[in-house]
């Protein structure tokens, strides 16, 4: 756990509240006295919907975050995940980059795996995205750490689907027993190339724990912040 303060990780509900936006669904309300202490706001009793969270509008979003995926198209498979922090003093101070960590990563599979456009074979279309990051998944295909992206439609109008950052590894983010072929659960690199992914970006499990860490300094599982407070980029 981090040594972090919570509320520190909770200013995903301070960007749009001041703007009389609608707040994007999260997974639970936020304490006024914790978004007043991560924000020197005074503190006051919003009205709370459920599923969404109101800030007062005085609270300033001093920090931050995106995790980026840059492709590479002449080696797909040495593409890069990019985690970047950026803090600000204040409403009208300038944000400034306080962290960037990168991490090799690969994404799509077969011989049209940089089509964006190609449902289970493509790499993910360029654009940015929302995600529900989450600790212990336990999926048909996908488990452990991973951070499932929202859907998003391609260049010409395809839907990409079930879209995720995760890697090889069990439930509770170990390794599967060795056993004849590729195994699902485990990390195999370079016997088979684990990079290779239907679509996903794949990570190895050590990097994949690394960007992690950083991301619950400040954020929290099971949560869908707003992409103005922490979002996934893709470009390339």
């Amino acid at each position: 756990m981090s040594s972090f303060p919570r509320a520190a990780r909770l200013l995903a509900v301070l960007a749009l509240a001041g703007s009389g936006a609608a707040l994007p669904s999260v997974a639970e309300a936020v304490p006024t006295s914790a978004v007043a202490a991560a924000t020197g706001a005074t503190a006051v009793q919003p009205r709370v919907v459920p599923g969404t969270v109101l800030v007062p509008a005085a609270s300033v979003q001093r920090r931050r975050a995106a995790i980026v995926f840059d492709k590479n198209y002449r080696r797909p498979f040495h593409s890069r995940v990019i985690w970047r922090s950026c803090t600000r003093t204040g409403a009208k101070a300038p944000w400034r980059l306080a962290e960037e960590v990168s991490w090799r990563a690969g994404s799509g599979t077969g011989p049209r795996g940089t089509d964006g456009c190609v449902r289970n074979e493509g790499w993910l279309p360029h654009g940015d995205y929302t995600f529900v990051q989450q600790d212990r998944r336990d999926g048909n295909f996908i488990d452990g750490r991973v951070f499932q992206l929202e859907n998003k439609r391609c260049r010409n109008g395809t839907l990409r689907q079930s879209l995720f950052i995760h890697s090889e590894q069990t439930v509770t983010n170990g390794q599967c027993r060795d056993a004849p072929g590729d195994q699902r659960c485990r990390w195999e690199v370079p016997a088979y190339n684990d990079y290779r992914s239907a679509g996903c970006i794949k990570m190895s499990p050590g990097d994949l724990a690394a960007l992690t860490r950083r991301f619950h300094r400040y954020y929290d599982a099971g949560v869908r912040y707003p992409a103005g407070v922490v979002k996934v980029r893709v470009t390339g």
